[in-house]
């Protein structure tokens, strides 16, 4: 059979290669038409066929996706990229995608045409990669929002209508984040190394400090890391508001030398458990204002330097106060409906899990005892030396220790849609088949009673929005099953999560610290604690009042006082998010689907006979 001739390029394919050539200042760069374009391959180009019939659209969108990569290629250094680019995935996403727009506006701010083009492909992107659809306070929505506005700013390009609302949304929050860096980033667009350089600063601003690599490892095409590479990392990533308060302050960074306004409470102090109808501890600071303290030092607990506004507006409820009885009973029944559809894989770790739990509480057989029941195994003895001692074995039962088992559940936005079903679904499986072990399981949740701040903001404001005030936000915690609870009285409470209503802004250090305060009241011989979340610490009213690195600053210090000072085993899973810079035993999954394997394998290592010495 004679292979058919490869279809002949079209004239418009003709033209746009030595185009694209020249655009790129490199008269060696191969255009090739294929399905698996648009990408640079080498000194190869990728591009999507070209439809037969050319529409004013369809050309715009072919000559934009050739002109993007022909500016990535005559201004993109991939050796200085690679050096300077994060190990994180959320921080990696914008550096890639700020180092993109660079090259694009270098092309698109001095050609008019080039810079329709690349309009053109970025309205597709927009379109294709559904971030116009999805939740506006994510982290791709913040990284696109971004983006576009360093695009308007590098090129004078307007943002495109369909993405207005998204940026509007982001643009307070980010030109007072990026106050400082921005400005230096978009004056270095014309040095890669130096544009690298003040992304990280950018990234800082932004609470992504902790997913870029450390200071030595940071190294550009020519030399050493520069010394901006080496500053402290920040606070995390923040949300967004729709039109953010004039009356919160810039945040003011404190050096390691620079004392706190209010003096640590005396390391003796009692810990104040955030409750509904608590006050908290008040304090006056010099300045006046009313704080509340729950700190003390290394002692007692882990957040001497860490300050709470008020806690008068906290609440701890059960899932039952959070919903009528009927609401919960359809919610546990969508739940009920959902978990028929659970991987078969999930369900079959479990059976494995349970069995493995199950055969450490079996007898066992102890052999060469001088009494018990005589070992038919050693009978040949008797016939072969007459004068040897009779063998006995005597019945044992194994030692496993009394054990419990929290499972702290992130309530946070981000966490809408397929994550905390999926999180709900493992959650009720894993609290069955523990139960049916003899494991108590306990399941809390923690978000925030309001979006950025509350009334605890109101507070604030009110009395005359003092520096730096502490945690500005009205946390929410929620027990939907306590450890001596059976999972058929609780498993109701469960459907509570399907509520998107309920997840809004997390405060994880102070969950973790008031979970963990559960468990070690606890009499259970083993405590462990599995921690689930898809990110950072995130309240924009705390991070836009409070010093740089606030909250993800207290969630270190709380990990680190357990790992170190706790009989608590600890645990965490990441969701689309690195966890091990903050956990000494984490695992981070890419998809959700992943969860349900990644809490059943976790919870086998620790059961396991070598899992009890974690460290």
């Amino acid at each position: 059979m004679i292979p058919a001739k490869p279809e002949a390029p079209r004239p418009f394919e003709r033209a746009l290669g030595p185009a694209t050539r020249a655009l790129a200042a490199d008269g060696e760069l191969q255009v090739v038409f294929g399905p698996a374009g648009p990408r640079l391959e080498g000194d190869k180009m990728l591009l999507p066929p070209t439809p037969a019939e050319l529409s004013p659209l369809a050309l715009a969108l072919s000559r934009g996706q050739a002109d993007r990569l022909a500016l990535r290629r005559a201004f993109h250094d991939a050796a200085v990229h690679a050096a300077q680019r994060p190990t994180g995935p959320r921080a990696r996403a914008l550096f890639d995608a700020l180092e993109d727009i660079r090259c694009q506006s270098m092309g698109a701010r001095d050609l008019m045409g080039v810079a329709a083009n690349v309009d053109a492909a970025l309205r597709d992107d927009l379109q294709r990669s559904g971030v116009l659809r999805g939740p506006a306070d994510g982290s791709a929505a913040m990284t696109q929002a971004l983006v576009l506005l360093v695009r308007e700013r590098l090129s004078g390009t307007a943002v495109p209508e369909e993405a207005r609302a998204l940026v509007d949304r982001w643009r307070g929050f980010l030109d007072q984040r990026l106050a400082k860096t921005l400005p230096t980033l978009l004056d270095a667009v014309d040095d890669q190394p130096a544009f690298a350089a003040a992304q990280h600063g950018v990234l800082r601003a932004l609470g992504l400090g902790h997913e870029l690599p450390p200071p030595s490892e940071t190294r550009d095409a020519k030399g050493p890391a520069t010394a901006d590479q080496a500053a402290r990392t920040p606070p995390p990533t923040p949300k967004p508001t729709d039109a953010p308060a004039p009356e919160v302050q810039e945040a003011r960074e404190i050096t390691e030398d620079e004392e706190p306004d209010i003096a640590p409470k005396d390391p003796a102090a009692e810990p104040a458990s955030p409750r509904a109808d608590g006050d908290g501890e008040q304090q006056q600071s010099p300045e006046g204002q009313r704080l509340s303290r729950v700190g003390a030092d290394e002692s007692g607990r882990p957040d001497r330097n860490y300050r709470i506004f008020t806690t008068r507006h906290d609440e701890t409820l059960d899932a039952g106060e959070l919903c009528d009885a009927a609401t919960l009973d359809g919610l546990r029944a969508a739940l009920d409906e959902q978990s028929r559809q659970l991987p078969g894989i999930v369900a079959r770790l479990a059976r494995r899990l349970e069995r493995f739990l199950l055969a450490q509480q079996r007898r066992s057989w102890q052999f060469d005892v001088d009494e018990g029941t005589l070992d038919p195994a050693r009978l040949s003895r008797v016939l072969t030396d007459p004068i040897a001692p009779l063998a006995f074995r005597q019945e044992r039962e194994i030692e496993f220790r009394d054990t419990v088992v929290t499972l702290l559940l992130d309530n946070s936005g981000s966490m809408r849609g397929r994550p905390i079903l999926l999180t709900a679904l493992c959650a009720d499986l894993l609290a069955r088949t523990l139960e049916r072990c003899g494991v108590r399981t306990e399941i809390l949740g923690f978000t925030t009673r309001e979006w950025d701040g509350g009334q605890a903001r109101r507070d604030w404001i009110a009395a005359g929005a003092p520096r730096n005030p502490g945690r500005l936000t009205d946390v929410r915690y929620i027990i939907y099953k306590t450890a001596d609870t059976a999972w058929r009285r609780a498993r109701r409470n469960l459907g509570l999560l399907l509520r998107d209503d309920i997840m809004k802004d997390n405060i994880d250090g102070e969950a973790l610290w008031w979970a963990h305060q559960r468990l070690a009241a606890r009499r259970e011989q083993r405590r462990i604690l599995m921690v689930i979340s898809d990110g950072v610490p995130l309240d924009q009213a705390t991070l836009s009042a409070n010093p740089g690195g606030y909250l993800d600053q207290h969630l270190r210090e709380v990990i680190r006082w357990i790992e170190r000072r706790s009989e608590v085993e600890l645990v965490a899973i990441g969701i689309g998010h690195e966890v091990g810079d903050y956990y000494q035993r984490a695992v981070a999954i890419g998809s959700t689907d992943d969860l349900g394997p990644a809490m059943i394998d976790q919870l086998a290592q620790l059961f396991a006979p070598t899992g009890t010495d974690r460290r």
